[in-house]
């Protein structure tokens, strides 16, 4: 049976930003990496500046909706979740 060995994806994170620092595919899996490590405040500064660099990167705004409700931020919860909708049109 063959092993299967998850990718170190902090790293590979790492090292595409290190190659590009406005790479927003490697800024978003970091917004995300930061969430699910549970500084999210720290993964919304992130996604922030991906949106700076590309406004309408597919599912930030709704991410950004997301990490807000995590916060118990309401106000920017349902913003954000409106900037989503108007992004989809």
């Amino acid at each position: 049976m063959t092993h299967f060995e998850r990718p170190d994806t902090v790293g590979l994170v790492m090292q595409r930003l290190a190659e590009n620092a406005k790479d927003v595919d490697a800024l978003f899996v970091l917004a995300a990496i930061q969430a699910r490590e549970g500084r999210v405040s720290e993964g919304l500064t992130v996604l922030d500046h991906v949106l700076r660099l590309d406004p309408t990167y597919p599912g930030a705004w709704m991410f950004k909706a997301v990490l807000h409700r995590m916060n118990g931020e309401n106000d920017a919860e349902r913003s954000a979740r409106e900037k989503a909708e108007d992004a989809e049109r």
